[in-house]
């Protein structure tokens, strides 16, 4: 007599990781995500290392959550910095003198702000 297999059924379950977008931009794939509801992540694996960065938006006052068009823009933007990012990678994007010294000066703000918290 066969023996009765029991499978386990899928559920539907809301995690904290959405993926918003996983597409190619110059032949590299860049991968954007929501983390649970105000951090904006990409990841661009390239060559054996992976490059990712992201944004906290918080919701206005008030309001709990993002909207629909606010989380579009937000993935816009986290989507404009990976496209930044693909560029410098592949060598058509290049960084003068000063504005390498207006990042660094940001970068040493950045520090002291989080020394503070």
């Amino acid at each position: 007599m066969a023996r009765k297999i029991s499978r386990l059924k899928p559920k539907n379950v809301k995690g904290r990781v959405t993926v918003l977008q996983a597409m190619p931009y110059k032949k590299i794939m860049v991968y954007l995500r929501m983390i649970d509801t105000d951090i904006f992540e990409y990841i661009i694996p390239y060559k054996g290392e992976i490059y990712s960065s992201y944004l906290i938006i918080k919701p206005k006052k008030g309001q709990t959550e993002l909207s629909k068009d606010e989380i579009n823009q937000a993935a816009a933007l986290i989507f404009s910095s990976a496209v930044t990012t693909v560029d410098y990678l592949l060598g058509n994007l290049k960084i003068d003198k000063g504005t390498k010294g207006v990042v660094k000066s940001f970068e040493g703000s950045k520090k002291q702000v989080e020394l503070l918290n």
